[in-house]
């Protein structure tokens, strides 16, 4: 089985995405529809790692869009996302491949990460990236240059993301 671990804020939506009544979940239409034919392309499974899953009314929202997640990592508090992502793989010994789609970097640099920008949201760019990873084309991961990627740990640090 391939899998997505899927972050929503700056992947399924970003600083672009109409809110106008400001509700806490929100997903952009036009980058769902980025996803969706990833998923179709290359028989992906989707696995949510967004914070949305930790919260009824985000797991709720993520279905009323119609975010195809089969799952969701475990929430361990004070650990990474990485280690949460890795302890679901553990205990599932069928997947083939997998890659991660987040806009923070969350001690991920192990992992194939695939890091669109928070302004932008999920890209065509990276959706071919991804489908090209997960279909064995490339082991090639796209995330942002080094000094994005320790300012967004040190973000998720004060953020309480990183224990």
């Amino acid at each position: 089985m391939k899998v997505i671990f899927l972050d929503i804020d700056g992947v399924l939506n970003c600083k672009e995405t109409p809110n106008p009544r400001k509700f806490p979940y929100i997903v952009d239409e036009r980058l769902l529809k980025r996803l969706l034919p990833l998923c179709e392309r290359t028989g992906a499974q989707v696995v949510m790692s967004s914070t949305w899953r930790y919260d009824p009314v985000g797991l709720l929202a993520a279905r009323h869009f119609q975010i195809p997640f089969i799952d969701v990592i475990p929430d361990m508090p004070g650990e990474a996302r990485h280690k949460e992502i890795m302890a679901w793989l553990s205990s599932h010994d069928d997947v083939s491949r997998y890659a991660v789609i987040d806009d923070e970097d969350d001690e991920l640099d192990a992992l194939p990460l695939f890091q669109p920008s928070a302004s932008t949201g999920l890209t065509e760019e990276i959706a071919g990236g991804v489908a090209d990873y997960l279909d064995g084309k490339t082991d090639k991961d796209m995330r942002s240059n080094r000094f994005i990627r320790v300012a967004q740990n040190v973000h998720a640090i004060l953020k309480g993301h990183i224990g």
